[in-house]
């Protein structure tokens, strides 16, 4: 099967696009507020010696590095049917090699370990077994019936590597790794809802395939949309502001998705977008929140 050829500015382009810059920064912004949350609530005789910002720094950077790694590897693996399926995609329109996807998904995953390694042990356990999700999804779990696990375990360390990196315990880190986990589930399912007719024809047995388009969405919502009350009702009353805050975008963005027209993503439309900033919104609010309720405190 003959490619198309790639101009320059196609080729720049084709690799924006195949690093997956939205969910990349909205996971790093989490990753480092989350970080940020947990030092403003750790006791100051608690807070490790040391120059605390470089830490930070070391874990954003291990999560912006394993999400495009997740990614890239994701589209690199998938290259093969996605030239039958879905032209639209880097490599598949020829904008990118196949065989430099390979190089920068296996590279970024390095890069990340490295980094964490840099912030502490902790942080490194936490980066090995989310990229470890990551790369479980993009290797082949994606193509199945438990597509959704690796994608709800990989999210749920999103919020706990900043902490991880900075030394510090995240307070209530299970209730904000369950809600990460249900976030990642509805997340899973909006990022597959536009390719769901492609991917069946590809042969593909993903969760958002089982279900089905209207399924997808609808399951997708109700995750984001219970998501958002739970932050609302579980924010303590001094930092409560900014937890409803989030909890209140993340609703207008959800109801925005269901009431909007949802454009095909080969034809140049991003229906995940949406549902990212939804989740992003939320984790914020809820992050910010807990950090001012101690901050006033």
């Amino acid at each position: 099967m003959s490619m198309p050829k790639s101009t320059p500015g196609r080729g720049w382009r084709g690799y924006l696009l195949l690093l997956h810059p939205g969910p990349s920064l909205v996971c790093t912004t989490v990753t480092t507020v989350a970080g940020w949350s947990a030092w403003r609530q750790a006791d100051p005789l608690d807070r490790p010696a040391g120059h605390w910002p470089v830490k930070l720094a070391l874990g954003g950077a291990a999560m912006a590095f394993a999400q495009v790694s997740t990614g890239v590897l994701n589209d690199a693996f998938d290259a093969p049917w996605d030239r039958l399926y879905q032209q639209y995609k880097p490599i598949a329109s020829g904008s990118v090699p196949r065989s430099h996807a390979w190089v920068i998904g296996v590279g970024c995953g390095g890069a990340s370990l490295l980094c964490a390694r840099a912030a502490g042990l902790r942080s490194l356990r936490l980066m090995q077994w989310g990229l470890g999700s990551g790369w479980s999804y993009s290797l082949g779990l994606s193509r199945t019936p438990l597509s959704f696990l690796p994608f709800a375990s990989g999210l749920a360390t999103v919020p706990l590597v900043g902490p991880a990196a900075m030394g510090v315990s995240l307070p209530s880190r299970g209730q904000v790794a369950a809600l990460a986990a249900g976030l990642g589930l509805g997340l899973h399912l909006a990022n597959g809802g536009p390719d769901i007719e492609l991917d069946r024809l590809a042969g593909r047995r993903s969760l958002p395939v089982l279900l089905g388009v209207e399924g997808s969405r609808l399951a997708s919502h109700l995750l984001l949309g219970s998501g958002a009350l739970a932050v609302a009702l579980g924010s303590p009353a001094p930092g409560r502001r900014w937890a409803w805050g989030g909890a209140g975008a993340c609703s207008a963005l959800v109801l925005a998705d269901r009431m909007g027209s949802h454009p095909d993503r080969a034809g140049g439309g991003h229906p995940f977008v949406l549902p990212a900033l939804a989740g992003g919104a939320l984790a914020l609010g809820w992050l910010l929140g807990r950090a001012r309720a101690v901050a006033a405190a």
